[in-house]
């Protein structure tokens, strides 16, 4: 099955990366059918010495589906909008979120009016609503008629930067747009729900209970985030703290949760392990939870994952079989690709398939040479693999991604491994026994102070000098070659063969030359960085700069953040090639153009939405080109 997901895998990846929408879909599948009529040819004959012809058919044919499913699923996303504003009707598909002066919603817009008609739309909006009194009360399943204009967001060709558009796009979401006071209309809710959103609506409801029962600050962010997958109350400096020391997959919902969960089901529905028919209610049952689990916290590609996976294992117990577990994967992988190809592209299921790769190959080849009796000692050590294993195989996916890697994940791994089982069925606990006050107020003590310890063990581990290595930036050729390197040093160690020496030397020997051409051979780019009202130069270098003025390489910079410059005249205008507008700034940009001589604006995430509106509207009364830093997060220039 492993040899069969590659070239799925291979069609996906290339259909997305050069045609995103545009590809000949009549002509590969025309070579797709070309291919179906060889493999029944070679079925028909069954000749020993072509079937090569038919392995080499198989894989071309499952590329090109792959690329074909992808074009749909482009298709199915992309929509050429209004340009001007219109009406559309949609409904709210997630609970808004509340930021600074609007409300967040996404919206499946259903149909919009042209000359009287009604036009089928049948796409997903991220729709930005002004706050007011109605704007409050909006919930799931809500349905809206809206007078907006809704954009597809901007591509942007610059080096090292992000594209926003395509990482919208993969999500479903067509385009954005905000829709003032007025300018909505409540017409009434949807009825039935979708899953999704009963799915908000019960964990809006667990929330709720973990506010009633007293847990507040980091501890409720926490909880909310181990248990539901709720990660709006995670500060920045709490994500930056698990990040630094290599804890962060456990905010973000991923196997070991599942696992957790399965393991709790499989204890609780043990007695039902007897007869056939018994084994098979155990599975129905299982399986049951585990996807109401799932829908709960929003189908994130590494909780599907896990849970397709506990599902085939326990159909295989079911049945009587063990279960192949690297098949399992390879399934498990394939059907999801399948229902959604856009998942290729999502850093949490890259990193959940590859973590878990790396445990079934690593994992049982490490036990052996670490045989342990003490059954306290050997829970210890089992983490202390499986955190090696893990890291080993997901350490190039992020230092490409985050260019960084965390030195102490072991310490706190051995920390945050023993109590997120404790957190997870103390939460269950605590719902079990909310209708016996005092048993119930005993749990969430005993929960608050696992909560405290969690984060008080992580701040600890923070604390220890260098906890990780920064600024390591790779290519993806060289991730590529990172990793043919550990599947040879694989190879060489679990077979001692010669030839797995060979090739792991020889990738490491064009590991080395890629880097040689790149940072040594090649002067590496230099970028001017915007991001979080700062400006920074990669690779690091000196700015000269001056009550906000910015000099590098000929480029002049100006970041406002307060009103300094407002109610000042010059005779002479002093040229600036990028102003950048952050949070604090309280005038207009015109009142700017009388000092300085403006080439464009960039606007930066700290501002609120209101205010980001109303300077984009200026902007573009006056002429000038401007940057909204909103949907990335950051700006990058190519010097």
């Amino acid at each position: 099955m492993c040899r069969l997901l590659l070239p799925w895998v291979g069609g996906i990846f290339l259909s997305d990366r050069l045609f995103q929408g545009a590809l000949p879909v009549w002509g590969v599948g025309a070579v797709a059918i070309v291919c179906l009529a060889g493999m029944a040819l070679w079925l028909r004959s069954r000749k020993y010495a072509s079937r090569w012809c038919y392995g080499w058919l198989a894989c071309l044919f499952l590329f090109c589906a792959g690329a074909l499913r992808m074009q749909h699923e482009w298709q199915g996303v992309d929509y050429e909008w209004p340009s001007g504003k219109a009406l559309y009707q949609g409904v709210v598909v997630e609970a808004p979120r509340a930021k600074a002066k609007t409300y967040l919603c996404k919206l499946r817009v259903d149909s919009r009016w042209s000359d009287g008609k009604a036009l089928p739309v049948c796409r997903q909006a991220l729709v930005y609503i002004m706050k007011d009194s109605l704007s409050g009360m909006l919930q799931c399943g809500d349905r809206l008629d809206f007078y907006a204009r809704i954009t597809p967001p901007e591509r942007e060709d610059i080096f090292g930067n992000f594209d926003y558009a395509a990482f919208l796009f993969r999500r479903q979401i067509s385009g954005t747009a905000v829709v003032f006071s007025g300018h909505w209309w409540h017409a009434g809710k949807e009825m039935p729900l979708m899953w999704k959103q009963y799915a908000d609506v019960w964990r809006e409801k667990i929330l709720d209970c973990y506010r009633d029962w007293g847990v507040s600050g980091d501890e409720f962010a926490i909880l909310s985030a181990l248990t539901v997958g709720y990660k709006d109350e995670l500060g920045e400096d709490l994500r930056e703290t698990y990040r630094r020391v290599g804890a962060s997959h456990i905010l973000a919902l991923s196997g070991m949760h599942v696992a957790i969960l399965w393991g709790l089901l499989c204890f609780v529905l043990c007695p039902l392990r007897g007869r056939r028919f018994m084994r098979w209610l155990r599975f129905g049952l299982i399986v049951l939870l585990l996807w109401a689990f799932a829908f709960l916290v929003g189908l994130p590609a590494s909780v599907i994952r896990a849970v397709v996976m506990c599902m085939l294992m326990t159909l295989a117990r079911a049945a009587g079989e063990r279960p192949l577990s690297l098949n399992t994967l390879a399934i498990t992988a394939f059907f999801m690709l399948l229902y959604n190809p856009f998942y290729l592209f999502d850093i949490g299921f890259q990193l959940s398939f590859l973590a878990v790769f790396s445990i079934l190959l690593v994992y049982p080849f490490l036990v052996r040479y670490w045989e342990v009796r003490h059954p306290l000692l050997r829970y210890f050590v089992g983490i202390v693999v499986v955190s090696l294993a893990a890291q080993l195989g997901t350490a190039p996916v992020v230092l490409y991604c985050f260019s960084y890697f965390p030195l102490y994940f072991l310490p706190a791994n051995l920390i945050v491994a023993p109590l997120l089982p404790l957190i997870l069925y103390g939460a269950v606990v605590a719902f079990v026994l909310s209708p016996f006050a005092i048993l119930h107020s005993g749990v969430l003590v005993g929960l608050n102070g696992l909560l405290e310890w969690l984060n008080r063990g992580v701040r600890w581990v923070e604390r220890w000098p260098a906890p990780h290595w920064g600024d390591i930036h790779l290519s993806l050729l060289q991730v590529v070659v990172l990793y043919v390197w550990l599947w040879m040093m694989w190879i060489y160690v679990s077979r001692f063969s010669r030839k797995g020496l060979i090739g792991a030397l020889l990738a490491l020997n064009l590991f080395i030359m890629v880097s040689g051409w790149q940072y040594v051979g090649g002067e590496e780019p230099s970028r001017l960085i915007f991001r979080r009202s700062k400006v920074e130069v990669y690779p690091e270098k000196e700015l000269w700069q001056q009550d906000g003025l910015y000099c590098h390489e000929g480029l002049n910079i100006c970041v406002v953040s307060d009103d300094r410059w407002l109610n000042k005249t010059s005779g002479q205008l002093l040229d600036v090639d990028y102003m950048y507008v952050c949070k604090g700034f309280k005038g207009k940009i015109a009142a700017l153009q009388r000092i300085f001589r403006i080439r464009k604006v960039i606007l930066d995430t700290s501002l609120g939405d209101y205010r980001l509106h109303l300077l984009k509207k200026e902007c573009e009364s006056l002429g000038l080109d401007y940057v909204d830093m909103s949907p990335k997060g950051s700006f990058r220039i190519l010097l």
